[in-house]
């Protein structure tokens, strides 16, 4: 009998080492595959070098903390802003800021949100973030901006339209995450924010992690706000998006009352609509 238990107990020892070097592999090559989402400053050059005009480089300051940014070196009367999600950065962006047709529109700037790529790694709330990029777009006074949020980053987006009325005279929702009670969780999500398993991980994935476990309850905050935003707004969602609820589309079309607003649902895209569906974009961003 007892020889029975040491071996079920062997077993069962060498079962659970096998499942943990699984997962401790299937960690390793997770984080090989997401090298995708950095960009270093010689395939910078040599993007550009192939495809120019090459943005500026500057920072920002807000509360002691460094924002890094893009901007393109055109001169326009309107500034197009790009806010990237979680994971990303400004070159999220990159073919945005050498298309010539946008550059003949607006100047275009992209920066890094905090805890991302050359900004503060320290991680701040939607509101937090929005005074942040409100500093930064300071300085560009007279400027008619343009703000696009893609999927986390459309709530600070959203959180611009609605704290600086004055400032945003244009507002894009892309693949928005922004509906609290859809928030979208996998069997892997909390494996991935622990301790152990971050150990393995990039730091970007697990900012974007640790973000994901608070990003609920920041757009609780901003349920009762949404009627603050006054100017035109576009939202795009994807039918086919499987890293957010689709419905959050239609979320944003319930709770944005009091703006003139267009809700396009595109059945066969999915999350990354600001690559695949450039065309579209560009044509709304350009339309007068």
């Amino acid at each position: 009998m007892k020889s029975i238990y040491r071996l079920i107990k062997n077993t069962s020892l060498k079962a659970y080492s096998l499942i943990l070097l699984a997962f401790v592999c299937s960690i390793l090559g997770l984080s090989g595959c997401l090298q995708g989402f950095t960009m270093s400053t010689s395939q910078v050059d040599e993007y550009y070098a192939a495809l120019p005009p090459k943005p500026d480089f500057s920072y920002a300051e807000y509360e002691h903390k460094k924002i890094y940014f893009a901007q393109s070196t055109n001169i326009s009367h309107k500034l197009l802003f790009l806010i990237h999600g979680a994971p990303g950065a400004w070159f999220g962006y990159k073919d945005y800021l050498n298309d010539s047709l946008l550059l003949k529109e607006f100047k275009i700037v992209a920066a890094d949100r905090f805890g991302y790529n050359h900004s503060d790694k320290k991680l701040v709330s939607i509101d937090e973030q929005a005074k942040a990029f409100y500093e930064l777009l300071k300085k560009y006074p007279d400027y008619e901006i343009t703000v696009v949020g893609r999927s986390y980053g459309a709530a600070i987006a959203a959180k611009l339209a609605m704290d600086y009325p004055n400032l945003v005279k244009k507002l894009f929702l892309i693949s928005p995450a922004c509906a609290p009670k859809l928030e979208k969780y996998w069997w892997f999500s909390k494996p991935v924010n622990s301790d152990f398993v971050k150990f393995f991980l990039p730091y970007y994935v697990n900012r974007a992690s640790e973000e994901k476990f608070d990003h609920q309850k920041q757009l609780l905050n901003l349920e009762n706000d949404w009627r603050k935003i006054h100017c035109p707004v576009v939202i795009l969602q994807g039918g086919k998006d499987w890293i957010i609820d689709t419905r959050n589309g239609a979320y944003l079309d319930s709770m944005i009352t009091e703006a003139p607003k267009q809700f396009i649902y595109l059945p066969d895209n999915g999350h990354l609509l600001t690559a695949e569906r450039k065309d579209l974009i560009k044509e709304l961003l350009l339309k007068p």
